[in-house]
């Protein structure tokens, strides 16, 4: 292939990787952006297709580009009118940058089919650059980092490209296919190869020596806040629940929000319970170690009452006034028990005017739902409870055995994981049938002696059952609460690892543990993930900080007046306490506890590196401070490669300096220097003359079989250079021509004796 070709197809492939790495890392932010990928290559591929055959004119390329940026300002318009979008949970300039990918491709898309001037190709890669700049800001995977190290090589092989068609061009060669050919890409992917990991090392250590000042911005778009610490989770502070995580969970003192409670003659309220549940997101969709909520109620179902009046609940009846920001709590909370009155003042929560909404929730079953709100607002208002306070069963209102499909998604999971986790829970049930304190009645006793496929229980059942569990998992000794989460098994569920491996965790771990135990005996179950406890700043008045952040299920049983309907029946197995665990040596363990730490060192090293972060790792480096051996074996190896690489271009430097401080005044001589410097061993030393190097030269000439016929160029070259250097007598054209035509007829002697060598 000729030089030109194989330049266009590396700078098209260049500009490819920049599209496909940004379409990557924009993928939280716009997840629709992935369908223009396709579109995308393609038209990179059309354009390479077409390249000198035809192109958009001067007036159709400003036509298209003004419809572009007409339809990118609509359409940000219309983002910003959107109060759940983007631009409306982080800071309008730091959300527009997520919105700038889809226009800088689309500038490169026109910019292809334009006529190409001398240098449109340092406008095409830097747009291409341009795109990989905000593929580096959005992107938080190690998985863009191998799009960026493709890019880096090709972008690599397309400079060097560009260099030599350029000094080609401008020398009067043409790009010869033999030389071309017989050098191969694999130099070309050598040299890329080289250049790349001689500049990410130094540039890694670069970056972790000159931190960026914050942690990772875009958290506040994942869990509707700012500010957390590199390789934390927190609890309490989004509307769904990711087991897929490990690290530490962050109990910070943060408000969520705060509330006020008043009795119902206007007097404040002095104390409410001390383990009050605030209720939150209801989570009824399990997948992948992830709970979402999907709300499947019949439209039917749902009731809207008067949202300027509240239901009576008769003497001992109090309120609560909210005062919330859904960016701060992640949504918008309810203080349980969520009593419902009789129509038309069915809900119990009213909004305060200032809202600004006429209604906030929703009823959907028996259950209160928020509407649709925005995550900048702060909003009022008022919710009715009566007393004594009893938030263990509360009426299903609208859920039937027949007639209501809830029933059946709420015990519904992945057919593996359901199957794994009834053999798992019957042979616990099997377990605890045997020990008295559970008081698990004979039906259950038998139902789980039987095979565990064969496995029914009666809804009467239900409670018993569910509260056995519950208490095996928050009583028993086995399991234990620990803000530290990990992994062991990363090839089956999570909550399969946590119940069989692990046996530790916090409250998100243990209510889905329960819930999908229960799920796979066929009782309904669901997670609620709220608060619990608050803080009493006196005068009726209540902080719920983030570290009262809480989760716990809720199931069906069937009510004990009327068995044709249900009630929710609260339960909480998360153990009160931590301890201490110690987990035994195993070979297989140690891989998973590596992997980990791999994951962790990337996500504390790169993604969420701050001052802070720089500040631990330099004190951790420290003689007597305790750092796990792969930490500190992968910064010190780093290190160490960081010292060769130096040494390595410290070498090539001083090699460079006595001929870089040579001024261009003959460029056939640096000619010379970049053919033997290519094709043979030889190499400018310090302190080398040029005609010491061009006697060297022909000594390894005459050396060589099939150099002989040229062992006297490099000699007249560098005689030449001494004339035009220090004599001051620059070449007449023949003599230009003369020396080009020796200066080629070296090339393919050396290019033809290169190939011979590889045969």
């Amino acid at each position: 292939m000729l030089l030109d070709r194989w330049f266009r197809l590396s700078s098209y492939l260049t500009l490819g990787l920049s599209c496909v790495a940004l379409v990557f890392a924009e993928d939280f932010f716009l997840p629709g952006l992935q369908w223009c990928l396709g579109p995308v290559l393609a038209l990179l591929l059309l354009s390479w297709w077409v390249e000198g055959r035809w192109t958009l004119t001067n007036w159709g390329a400003n036509i298209l580009g003004l419809l572009i940026a007409g339809g990118g300002l609509c359409w940000l318009a219309m983002q910003l009118l959107d109060e759940n979008s983007l631009l409306s949970r982080v800071p309008l300039h730091l959300a527009l940058v997520p919105y700038m990918g889809p226009l800088v491709m689309a500038s490169l898309l026109v910019k292809l089919f334009r006529p190409r001037l001398p240098g449109d190709f340092w406008r095409l890669q830097g747009l291409g650059l341009m795109q990989i700049g905000l593929g580096c800001v959005l992107a938080a995977g190690p998985e863009f980092g191998v799009l960026l190290a493709a890019y880096l090589v090709v972008g690599l092989i397309c400079l060097v490209l560009h260099y030599r068609l350029s000094a080609a061009h401008r020398s009067r060669q043409p790009a010869d296919r033999a030389e071309i050919v017989a050098e191969g890409a694999w130099w070309l992917l050598f040299f890329a190869l080289r250049w790349t990991l001689l500049v990410s090392v130094p540039a890694l250590l670069l970056f972790l020596l000159t931190p960026r000042r914050t942690g990772s911005a875009w958290e506040a778009s994942h869990s509707f806040r700012s500010g957390n610490r590199p390789n934390v989770l927190q609890v309490g502070s989004d509307e769904g629940i990711n087991l897929n995580g490990t690290g530490t969970v962050e109990m910070d003192d943060e408000v969520a929000f705060q509330v006020v409670a008043t009795e119902a003659d206007g007097r404040p309220r002095p104390h409410l319970p001390g383990d009050q549940r605030w209720r939150g997101a209801v989570l009824d969709w399990y997948e992948q170690g992830k709970w979402t909520t999907t709300h499947p109620m019949q439209t039917s179902l749902r009731r809207r009452s008067d949202p300027q009046a509240l239901p009576d609940f008769g003497p001992g009846q109090f309120y609560l006034t909210f005062t919330i920001e859904p960016r701060q709590a992640g949504g918008l909370v309810l203080a349980e028990p969520i009593r419902l009155g009789s129509p038309p003042t069915r809900l119990p929560v009213m909004p305060i005017a200032t809202s600004g909404r006429p209604a906030l929730f929703i009823e959907a079953s028996g259950t209160v739902l928020p509407l649709q709100f925005s995550l900048r607002r702060e909003y009022r208002y008022r919710q009715i409870l009566p007393d004594p306070l009893d938030s263990s069963r509360l009426p299903a209102y609208g859920v039937r055995k027949d007639g209501n499909d809830y029933l059946g998604r709420m015990i519904q999971q992945p057919r593996p994981l359901r199957l794994a986790m009834q053999e798992w829970t019957v042979e616990l049930l099997r377990r605890l049938a045997e020990q008295p304190r559970y008081q698990l009645s004979d039906e259950v006793r038998t139902a789980s002696a039987k095979p565990w496929r064969s496995f029914l229980i009666d809804p009467e059942q239900w409670e018993q059952v569910a509260r056995a569990l519950s208490d095996y998992l928050a009583n028993s000794g086995e399991y234990t609460y620990t803000l530290e989460l990990t992994r062991q098994d990363q090839t089956i569920d999570p909550v399969l690892d946590f119940l069989i491996n692990l046996k530790r965790g916090h409250c998100e771990r243990y209510a889905t543990a329960l819930a999908l135990m229960l799920r796979s005996l066929g009782v309904p179950a669901r997670v609620v993930k709220g608060f619990r406890g608050a803080d009493n700043l006196g005068d009726g008045s209540f902080a719920v900080r983030h570290h009262h952040a809480h989760a716990w299920v809720e199931i069906l049983v069937p009510r004990r007046d009327d068995v044709s309907e249900f009630d929710w029946l609260t339960l909480d197995p998360t153990p009160s306490a931590s301890t201490d665990f110690a987990s035994r040596f195993s070979l297989l363990h140690w891989w998973h506890s590596a992997q980990q730490s791999a994951k962790q060192l990337w996500q504390t090293l790169i993604v969420d590196y701050n001052a802070d972060e720089q500040s631990d790792l330099w004190d951790a480096l420290k003689p007597g401070h305790r750092l796990s051996a792969l930490r500190k074996l992968g910064v010190l190896v780093m290190l160490a490669l960081a010292g060769v690489i130096g040494l390595v271009v410290l070498r090539r430097l001083l090699r460079r300096w006595a001929l870089a401080r040579t001024p261009r005044t003959a460029p056939f001589y640096h000619r010379l220097v970049r053919l033997l410097r290519q094709h043979t061993p030889l190499r400018p030393n310090v302190g080398q003359t040029p005609r010491e190097f061009g006697a060297a030269a022909r000594e390894f000439f005459q050396s060589v079989p099939g150099l002989t016929a040229v062992a006297e160029l490099p000699g007249r070259v560098v005689e030449l250079f001494y004339r035009v250097r220090f004599g001051g007598r620059p070449l007449s054209e023949p003599e230009m021509h003369v020396l080009d035509a020796d200066l080629n007829r070296l090339a393919e002697a050396l290019v033809l004796h290169r190939s011979n060598q590889r045969r």
